[in-house]
């Protein structure tokens, strides 16, 4: 029977788009939380699922585009730090946009204090996330699933957020540069991006230092373009907004 539970897991993961949450297995599934968890760390010492807060991510099918729990568990203790230190531009009662990246996401993780925050993402985990929090509202830009990112992009997703105005956005971006500003390498996510920063009366960006002089294809904005700069080094996120 617990093997048939796992199993049943398991494919609930490969139809929720590798993600789900434990309330969500635990009401599927008939069984309290308590054993939804004893479930998924078995299934994560055996290699089949990763841990994350509130819920898991399947591990199967990892494609070569660094998905999303990949880039979750790289440099974790530096995005730790630099959502710490982007919380504090957080405030109740906020309009807010967020992306689909690692960094962003790790903020999400971070944001049980506050209350009556209206956030708006392309990004699917983020979105089951926070539907679990109460003082949260989520508007959710649609379009085309990456599944590796689980994030929506296209036409749908500009078109959604181009209508609104937030009082802050959070980005994150594969590269910056002192010269070039920041820099993505898919257009469609590049796109959403460019969106939010317009919308946005306050636009933040959150990177750690092993984004620093990597440059790709599409320009998302000048350093100057952004209220603040937050990595995990404090020292070099004076000297970006001198130079800035």
């Amino acid at each position: 029977m617990k093997n048939d539970r796992k199993e049943l897991i398991l494919d609930l993961l490969r139809n929720y788009s590798r993600f789900v949450t434990v309330e969500q297995l635990s009401a599927q599934l008939y069984c309290s939380s308590a054993t939804i968890r004893r479930d998924l760390s078995e299934l994560e010492k055996s290699g089949m699922v990763q841990r994350t807060r509130g819920g898991a991510i399947l591990m199967e099918s990892i494609s070569t585009e660094s998905p999303m729990v990949l880039r979750e568990n790289r440099n974790e203790m530096q995005k730790q730090i630099i959502a710490n230190l982007a919380r504090k531009y957080v405030k109740d009662g906020m309009t807010v946009f967020m992306d689909s990246s690692s960094t962003v996401f790790t903020l999400a993780r971070n944001l049980d204090q506050f209350n009556n925050l209206r956030i708006i993402t392309n990004n699917l985990k983020i979105i089951w996330l926070l539907s679990e929090r109460q003082g949260i509202t989520i508007m959710a830009a649609g379009g085309l699933l990456n599944k590796s990112t689980l994030s929506f992009s296209g036409l749908h997703a500009v078109d959604f957020i181009n209508k609104l105005n937030a009082d802050a956005c959070f980005l994150s971006a594969q590269g910056f540069t002192i010269e070039e500003g920041t820099t993505d390498a898919r257009e469609e996510e590049n796109a959403y991006k460019r969106c939010a920063l317009e919308n946005s009366r306050e636009k933040y960006l959150l990177v750690d230092t092993s984004k620093l002089g990597k440059k790709y294809l599409y320009r998302t904005a000048k350093l100057a373009e952004y209220t603040d700069i937050i990595t995990e080094n404090r020292d070099l996120n004076k000297k970006l907004l001198l130079l800035k």
